[in-house]
């Protein structure tokens, strides 16, 4: 008993010290204005609420539900400065310089896309992380004027923004001022949320969390590999172009990242070391697609399809693809989404020595209800208020060359669906369609080493060790065998996504709804790229609905109007900027700029993965054709 009053004591007498020391900055902060943050807001003179599809409510769960992607506290980044020494800007004002858009449906200004939640991996606190909407709602601008379209690509660059963030962190280490200001920024908001008792509250939730932590060590070793993981990959980056860039992201090469270099064998040990034999270079960034179809769902909740397995409206876009990603490299709804959201920076345990292997961050409910809240999504109408009145005798003219031109590649009919309604995509192999290869070559390599995971080897000939070159450990010319990225990847994000099921309690009839399992009867990855023996290469002619409204074009956005793509590869720009709104209504793009201020704003389609050949078809028109093609696609 007097040793239990001794530490009893002595936990209060430290939570006393705690509690004093922290009313300091929790003082100053409440007394100084200029630890206020202002957060962006949207410029009403010029954001218009274009609502192509989503109610008001919808659209709020679209721009802020969580998919676990959480990676860093809320209440401690908006606490912090920018990384840059003697600068005393608070980190999270004009955000829109990373390319996230403001929202006006919320009052604590939380960006379009951002996400604050708690998730398993967060010990209790509230992290920020991003979901669906920061990569698919863009804003279009003109002659002061928007439109702000839902399902539209957007110019937000990920990694700069997890980059800064985790920068502008580590900055407190070193600079007393930042930890300074911190502290009494993070006063500040304690005074205005608890009042008198900040100082007191503060301390016991940091109690709590400590507690949390220490109750699940899996959980945070979990976190700490990932930063790990993070940081060597940060090493190895193009010290000229260290991220993808704007409205652009090798997301694939960034999962394969945080997944492959965290594998290790059953044996290991229990220091963890990243796995640098499986560590590729991220140098095949693909744009930000477009989610919307063609015709807009029933005024149904999602809810009345859950129970309904098979029950799907007759509606024409990416929901029906038979292939989907990029490469068109599988047919899973589900777990195209988990590895999204792996490489947004979910967390997930990948040590085989502990029984909680697989469990994952990762909210499957809320990724199935962002699935179907994409499928609500029109394609965009031309805005004429915004944009200028469209010329019908023009488009009509353009019509009858897309027909003739276009229709035959991007148009399905009925008899391109599946017995079940899917609709068969036509693709091509990268040489037969010009455009660059760098993305569908960098996700055929195999993983060298599969640690505690069992895949069955795969056969390579020699042609296609000749293919895989660059590949880590492929010698040009010999067969060989090895373990392939398609089975590679769904062993572990099978594991992952049957631990998530059970954690959320489906049971069968509700995970065969969330993988569309009676339409694709079977969950399958392939390397499309080596597979002969599909009907197709692994990049699609995808149906061009909306299309003025998603630039850049070609699948690695290296093209930025649809008029350059209509012009010879030579004749296209070799370097422009992304990052900027500005939209040519004539050229059907984002202006061309060859010049900018941000950092990774420029792309130059000299570089590995940025080249902007092939796509030939339409090349040849001629200037009247190539404008009255144009006018139609403001129609389409």
């Amino acid at each position: 008993m007097r040793f239990a009053r001794l530490l009893l004591t002595v936990i209060v007498g430290i939570f006393l010290l705690a509690a004093v020391l922290y009313a300091i900055p929790v003082v100053s902060g409440a007394l100084d204005s200029s630890m206020e943050v202002k957060f962006d807001r949207p410029d009403p003179s010029i954001v218009a609420d274009y609502r192509n599809g989503l109610s008001q409510q919808q659209r709020q769960s679209y721009y802020h539900l969580s998919q676990g992607s959480e990676i860093l506290p809320w209440i401690l980044l908006t606490a912090v400065d920018v990384k840059d020494p003697g600068s005393s800007k608070p980190f999270v004002e004009n955000l829109s310089r990373f390319g996230l858009l403001p929202d006006p449906g919320r009052d604590d200004g939380l960006p379009v896309g951002l996400t604050v939640a708690t998730n398993p991996f967060t010990f209790g606190m509230d992290f920020v992380g991003v979901t669906c909407a920061a990569c698919h709602v863009g804003e279009l601008r003109h002659d002061g004027k928007a439109v702000r379209v839902d399902g539209a690509p957007n110019m937000f660059n990920l990694q700069l923004f997890y980059s800064e963030a985790v920068e502008a962190l580590l900055a407190l280490k070193s600079d007393h001022g930042k930890l300074w200001d911190a502290l009494k920024r993070l006063g500040r908001q304690d005074w205005q949320r608890y009042g008198v008792a900040a100082p007191f509250v503060r301390p016991a939730t940091l109690v709590y969390y400590g507690a949390n932590v220490l109750l699940h060590r899996d959980r945070l070793d979990a976190r700490l590999e990932l930063i790990d993981v993070i940081r060597v990959a940060q090493e190895h980056r193009d010290r000229d172009h260290p991220t993808s860039g704007f409205g652009r992201l090798d997301a694939f090469d960034g999962t394969r990242n945080f997944l492959f270099t965290r594998l290790r064998k059953a044996d290991a040990g229990a220091t963890f070391e990243v796995n640098s034999a499986n560590l590729v270079k991220l140098d095949a960034a693909v744009k930000f697609p477009p989610l919307w179809s063609r015709k807009a769902m029933p005024p149904e909740p999602v809810e009345a399809y859950r129970d309904q397995p098979g029950r799907f409206p007759s509606v024409w876009g990416f929901k029906d693809y038979d292939w989907i990603e990029w490469t068109i490299d599988t047919n899973t709804v589900m777990e195209r989404n988990i590895t999204e959201t792996l490489g947004a920076g979910a967390t997930v345990v990948l040590d085989p020595q502990r029984t909680s292997m697989f469990d994952s961050s990762i909210p499957v409910t809320n990724m199935h209800a962002l699935e179907w809240l994409a499928y609500y999504l029109d394609p965009p109408r031309w805005p004429e208020a915004a944009f200028g009145a469209i010329k019908p005798g023009l488009a009509a003219a353009g019509e009858t060359i897309f027909r003739g031109r276009c229709a035959g590649c991007h148009e399905y009919g009925s008899d391109q669906r599946t017995p079940a309604g899917l609709i068969r995509l036509r693709g091509m192999r990268p040489e037969d369609v010009g455009t660059d290869a760098t993305a569908a070559l960098r996700i055929s390599c195999p993983v060298p080493d599969t640690g505690a995971l069992s895949i069955p080897p795969r056969a390579y000939s020699a042609d296609d060790s000749r293919l895989l070159k660059d590949c880590a450990d492929v010698k040009a010319g010999t067969a060989f065998e090895g373990a392939s990225f398609a089975r590679t990847v769904q062993a572990a994000v099978d594991g992952i996504k049957q631990k998530a099921y059970a954690a959320a309690g489906l049971d069968e009839k509700q995970r065969r709804v969330m993988e569309d399992l009676d339409r694709r009867e079977k969950v399958t990855w392939r390397d499309t790229l080596l597979d002969t023996k599909a009907p197709y290469g692994p990049y699609a002619a995808r149906p061009l609905y909306g299309i003025w409204a998603a630039a850049p074009f070609l699948h690695n956005g290296s093209v930025p109007t649809l008029y350059d793509l209509l012009l010879l590869p030579e004749r296209r720009p070799k370097t422009f900027a992304l990052g900027a709104r500005q939209y040519d209504p004539i050229k059907l793009g984002f202006a061309v700029e060859t010049s900018c201020s941000q950092q990774d704003c420029l792309v130059d389609t000299t570089r590995t993965g940025n080249g902007n050949g092939g796509h030939i078809w339409g090349t040849d028109l001629s200037e009247s054709d190539r404008m009255a093609l144009l006018e139609y696609l403001k129609t389409y």
